[in-house]
């Protein structure tokens, strides 16, 4: 009876420290990612994502490292779990947007940037995104508009008012 009393207490009293060092973990790859020290951050994600392969902003960071060292599938594929498992979170979907436009595609980048602005209006990296895609796309008067809606979403927006400026 002692040595199961022991084993449980064991295996409760070991469940925070797991706790600990999961949320230890996380905050390294993100001090890593922080940083732009991505060839250890990711690593750091994966073996993050190991033990909690549900954690959707953990699956948006590793897809923004992804993308960072030229993964733009994998990134893209992360991006998309994460909205999985957060569907109403905008993030991933600007993240995904920057990949799409990584790989030139203009219309899943703009549909995802234009998800975003159907539920803020006013997101200025959406707007500056969009009007990114738009400029790319050839669209410079819809650009410039844009841009010029980022700028006021987002006072002291700089890169919006040179982009709008150009």
């Amino acid at each position: 009876m002692n040595r199961i009393l022991v084993l449980l207490l064991s295996l409760v009293l070991a469940l925070p420290a797991q706790a600990f060092d999961l949320q230890g973990l996380y905050e390294q790859a993100l001090t890593a990612s922080r940083q732009g020290d991505f060839v250890e951050a990711l690593p750091l994600w994966d073996r993050f994502l190991e033990q909690a392969p549900e954690d959707a902003a953990a699956l948006s960071n590793r897809g923004n490292v992804r993308l960072a060292l030229g993964d733009v599938s994998g990134a893209i594929e992360d991006q998309t779990a994460s909205i999985v498992l957060a569907p109403d979170e905008t993030d991933p979907h600007l993240n995904r947007g920057t990949a799409e436009e990584a790989l030139q595609d203009w219309s899943a980048a703009a549909a995802d940037y234009l998800w975003i602005l159907e539920r803020d209006p006013q997101d200025a990296s959406a707007l500056y995104n969009l009007a990114n895609v738009r400029g790319s796309q050839g669209d410079w008067p819809e650009a410039r508009a844009l841009y010029g809606q980022a700028a006021l979403a987002r006072p002291g927006f700089a890169m919006a008012r040179s982009s709008e400026a150009l």
